[in-house]
C-alpha cells in the first residue's frame, strides 16, 4: 500500500461472519487496515463519512440491506467506494448498484486473489478522488484571493470575450485589462487563457476526469 493509502480501511459488512473472518484473514495477508461489521445499522453507527478506504458490502442482509445503505451513504455525501457482494446473480439490481456508484458486484463464491485485485483498484480510485479533491479545495483557495475586479475579467474571459470586449465593458483601457489579465494568471499559477479556463471549471467542479 503506498503512502497515499495511508490510514485507509476496508469495511466489511456481512451478516455471515464465516464470510467476514475469511476476508479480514485475506487482507491481512497483504497488510490491508480492516473493520468488521455483522449489520449495516452497526456500520452506520461508527462510519466517519471521510474515512479513507472502500466498502465490501454484501446485498442481502438481516434489516438494513446493502442497497439501503448505499442510498444512505449517498444521502450522507459519502464517496467511499463500495464492492457488493451477492450470491444471487440479479442484473437488475446490479446494474442500478453500479449506476449510483457501486464500483463492483461481485458474485459469491468469491476468489481470493480476485477480491484482493478489485479491493486494491477501489482502494487506488478512492486515493485518486480524494487528491483531486485536495487539489480543488486549495485551487478554490487561490481563485478566491483574487480581487471584485479580476473576478469580473475572469467571468468575461470565460463568456469568450477578448481583451478589447472586456475592456470595453468595464470602461477601461485594453492595457488595464492586460495589465490584469497578467496579474490574476500570476496569481492562479497559468500561464495560458486555456490553463485559466481549466483551472476555473475545475473549482466549480466541472472536471471530466474518470
Amino acid at each position: 500500500m503506498s503512502e497515499d493509502q495511508s490510514g485507509t480501511t476496508v469495511f466489511i459488512i456481512d451478516d455471515d461472519a464465516g464470510v467476514r473472518r475469511w476476508i479480514a484473514r485475506l487482507l491481512d495477508t497483504v497488510g490491508i487496515a480492516h473493520e468488521q461489521f455483522e449489520r449495516a445499522e452497526e456500520f452506520l453507527e461508527s462510519f466517519d463519512p471521510g474515512a479513507p478506504g472502500c466498502v465490501l458490502l454484501d446485498v442481502r442482509m438481516p434489516g438494513m440491506g446493502g442497497r439501503a445503505l448505499q442510498e444512505r451513504l449517498l444521502e450522507l455525501g459519502a464517496e467511499i467506494p463500495i464492492l457488493f457482494m451477492t450470491g444471487f446473480g440479479e442484473v437488475s439490481m446490479a446494474v442500478d448498484a453500479l449506476q449510483k456508484g457501486a464500483v463492483e458486484f461481485l458474485e459469491k463464491p468469491i476468489k481470493g486473489q480476485d477480491l484482493l485485485d478489485r479491493v486494491q483498484k477501489a482502494v487506488d480510485k478512492d486515493a485518486a478522488q480524494r487528491q483531486r479533491r485536495r487539489s480543488q479545495d486549495g485551487n478554490v483557495r487561490v481563485l478566491d484571493r483574487l480581487t471584485p475586479r479580476e473576478h469580473q475579467v475572469v467571468e468575461l474571459i470565460l463568456q469568450g470575450h477578448n481583451n478589447k470586449r472586456i475592456a470595453h465593458k468595464l470602461s477601461v483601457s485594453s492595457q488595464a485589462i492586460d495589465a490584469r489579465k497578467a496579474n490574476l494568471m500570476r496569481k492562479l499559477g497559468v500561464t495560458s487563457v486555456a490553463e485559466l479556463v481549466a483551472f476555473v471549471m475545475s473549482c466549480r467542479g466541472d472536471n471530466t476526469d474518470d
